[in-house]
């Protein structure tokens, strides 16, 4: 359903000329919303979809039937597709009487951005648009927050109104507004502190400069709007006469910000001193790691930094955990293969293997195997490099190369330490093969993951490795490959221009239909928000079994897998992109064979 066709269809009168439950782009549309909206009585947001004939009050009473605890109606309303998040917007701003502002769009008022500070903004998600009157209209998630219209009244000395904006766009807009000068403030106070921490012979105590305010800003801006826009990494990347700051946002490198070539050493001397390097050290590649809070949780940074011909390039690999954690239900799975792999989970014994290449999701799919195993009261050990979630009630090693804490020697010490369940976290040779699987054969349920194209081959990469067929055949429980594809952008999703030969090779030859997106403010220009886990699962019937121990090829034990019920990974990506989720290009990039 979307949302703003919906109202303006539902609601009589002119909407889009009153502009107090649609999106407002200028400041004098927004002054006469404001003025209309003082007339309007609050009352509930799903009484008001009522009122308008969005919804009846069967679809409430259903709704409610379904509601679980801690759950608003609203949110009910969205998980069963009754209202997508564009009308639930728009209802409750039209419910708290409050114009809904499109700051992404908005020209901002320079003189009511001024009023607040960026750092006050950035910490309470605020963004002043313009005056009206003696009153600074100030945007907010939340504008019924009468504690925060209070502090900003007494921050500013003013009379204060505050409308809504959505969260999402509203952080992109304070970065917008703020950014430019921000970083022009930063550029001067960090080239007078250059100048002032100059030692004889023209160099920069880079250890003292880390700590100057400026920088500790801007680098902390910098990891703030990635963390908020669902970035995995940030690139610091040094060019010929400037820096490109550029964000990897669902597997694709988007450039956010370009910053002056001056501020290098000062930004990445900052991100060494937060991941406990050595700021002195610029020849040679460091590798560090910290953790922060950020919206009320951790979040794990994992800091790289290499020498280039252009100066240093720093990259921070984000872990979120409450972007990054998964429970089964959430990766995607069909009804009949979440069965089948919640099955194998209830084995006490067996090999069961996720595979696919670097950034494909298998991190995410063992945890989420972890988080269902933790209500069974088990002692589960983890063996990892490096350790990207903290679990709890599950016991997690960190590998340690450098002193001699290889995967072979933590697997070997773990058995000794009654286990239930082992995760490894990479099967990379021979012998933490051999102990992973000699441990599946001994009481121990054993996770791991391998880099295979798909599920078959991962039996013939155990036996290159230097495991007997016969032994494979044995341990192995199932292999689970996966890719992942960006969902097409729903703000802007319109139907796909097919190549015919590229629909060919996914088997889609003739058909027509498939949707992509167009590329928008919501996605970057992308045409992808989000991205979802196409898979194969393959079980290991008692068929298969004997195929394994009489060494057949990989596409003799795929096609005995098909016939035995498993879905190749690339008609559950072509599946995804017949029901409008993905592409038919998404299809053709991560496809098998």
């Amino acid at each position: 359903m979307a949302g703003q066709a919906v109202f303006e269809s539902a609601i009589p009168g002119n909407m889009q000329r009153d502009g107090a439950f649609l999106p407002i782009r200028d400041a004098e549309r927004l002054r006469e919303s404001l003025r209309r909206c003082r007339l309007e009585v609050p009352r509930s947001p799903v009484s008001w979809l009522v009122e308008r004939g969005v919804l009846d009050h069967g679809d409430i009473a259903r709704s409610e039937a379904l509601q679980r605890a801690g759950e608003s109606l609203e949110g009910v309303l969205l998980r069963l597709g009754k209202v997508d998040q564009d009308a639930v917007d728009a209802a409750r701003a039209a419910a708290m009487a409050v114009p809904l502002v499109d700051v992404e769009h908005f020209e901002c008022d320079p003189a009511a951005v001024a009023v607040l500070n960026a750092s006050w903004a950035r910490a309470h998600d605020v963004l002043p648009l313009c005056f009206d009157g003696h009153a600074l209209v100030v945007a907010a998630v939340d504008p019924s927050d009468v504690e925060l219209e209070r502090m900003l009244s007494f921050t500013t000395d003013r009379v204060v109104e505050l409308v809504m904006a959505r969260s999402e766009g509203l952080q992109r807009a304070i970065t917008a507004a703020y950014g430019p000068g921000e970083d022009a403030t930063a550029l001067a106070e960090i080239q007078q502190s250059i100048r002032a921490l100059q030692r004889p012979g023209n160099e920069t105590d880079l250890a003292a400069l880390a700590h100057r305010g400026p920088v500790v800003r801007l680098v902390q801006n910098l990891i703030t709007d990635a963390i908020r826009q669902r970035a995995s990494d940030i690139h610091v990347r040094p060019l010929e006469d400037g820096i490109e700051v550029l964000f990897r946002i669902d597997g694709q490198l988007i450039t956010l910000r370009q910053l002056d070539k001056t501020l290098l050493p000062a930004v990445v001397s900052r991100l060494k001193t937060i991941g406990g390097m050595n700021v002195a050290e610029h020849r040679l590649p460091q590798d560090g790691r910290a953790r922060l809070l950020c919206n009320d949780h951790d979040v794990d940074l994992r800091i790289s930094s290499i020498p280039m011909v252009q100066g240093e390039s720093v990259v921070v690999r984000i872990l979120d955990a409450s972007e990054g954690l998964r429970d089964l239900g959430e990766l995607g799975f069909t009804a009949a293969d979440a069965a089948r792999f919640s099955d194998l989970l209830t084995h006490t014994t067996g090999l069961l293997l996720v595979t696919g290449p670097t950034g494909c999701g298998k991190s995410t799919t063992l945890y989420a195997a972890l988080q269902a195993l933790r209500p069974r009261h088990l002692n589960i050990i983890t063996v990892e490099n490096p350790v990207e979630y903290r679990l709890p009630e599950v016991n997690q090693i960190q590998v340690n190369d450098t002193a001699g804490l290889t995967f072979p020697k933590a697997l070997r010490h773990i058995l000794r330490h009654d286990p239930d369940v082992v995760m490894v976290g990479e099967i990379r040779d021979q012998e933490t093969a051999k102990i992973a699987v000699e441990a599946s054969l001994t009481g121990h349920l054993v996770l791991s993951t391998l880099h295979t194209n798909d599920a078959a081959t991962a039996v013939t990469r155990l036996v290159e490795i230097g495991i007997e067929p016969y032994l494979v055949s044995s341990s192995l429980l199932g292999v689970l490959a996966q890719r992942l594809v960006r969902r097409n952008c729903p703000h802007c999703v319109t139907e796909e221009v097919i190549d015919p030969e590229l629909a060919a090779l996914v088997g889609a030859a003739g058909e027509g239909g498939f949707m992509r997106g167009a590329g928008c403010h919501h996605c970057h220009d992308t045409g992808y928000l989000g991205r979802h886990a196409v898979y194969e699962l393959m079980v290991t019937t008692s068929d298969l079994r004997a195929r394994i121990a009489d060494g057949v090829s990989a596409v003799e034990l795929a096609a005995l897998a098909e016939s035995d019920g498993m879905v190749p990974l690339t008609a559950n990506a072509l599946d995804l992109a017949r029901q409008g989720v993905t592409s038919l290009a998404e299809v053709v990039r991560v496809r098998i064979g």
